[in-house]
């Protein structure tokens, strides 16, 4: 018996074993004899908060075990990229793991901004395994009040 941990259900992730199992059929595959590849990074799934203030979006992405060399930050337009390397490290002992849970590979997530942010102001830090970006809003874009008059 295989363990595997325990992840809330997806909406899709029905759509996705319903796939697979067409595609085990189709190649004769028998349910339950594939390998999932649980050790590598399916970066749809990194960890991101963003907030809004009236004068900028402040992001923060979870990306531990990195180091700064091992991602690139890009905005084009109203798009902010995160991607990246996560090497894994080896060592030629000779040892018997049980488990191995942490994930290693190339990332890539792409993040719809609600507007075009001021390039030239942008504010980058990295600590602790914790991202944060400060996309500031350009002048035509900091929300404005508008006033009610009630007759």
């Amino acid at each position: 018996m295989t363990l595997i941990p325990w992840i809330e259900r997806h909406p899709l992730s029905e759509l996705r074993s319903d796939i697979d199992t067409i595609f085990d059929q189709f190649f004769g595959r028998e349910k339950g004899h594939e390998i999932k590849p649980w050790g590598t990074f399916t970066f749809r799934t990194l960890a991101v908060d963003m907030e809004e203030t009236e004068n900028e979006i402040l992001v923060k992405a979870e990306m531990p075990g990195l180091e700064p060399k091992d991602f690139q930050i890009s905005i084009d337009g109203d798009t902010l990229t995160i991607k990246g390397e996560k090497k894994e490290e080896k060592a030629e002992e000779k040892k018997n793991y049980h488990m191995i849970e942490r994930r290693y590979g190339s990332f890539h997530r792409s993040i719809p901004l609600p507007f075009e942010v001021d390039n030239d102001k942008v504010k980058v830090s990295y600590s602790k395994g914790i991202l944060e970006i400060i996309l500031p809003k350009t002048k035509s874009q900091k929300a404005k009040r508008i006033t009610i008059n009630v007759k």
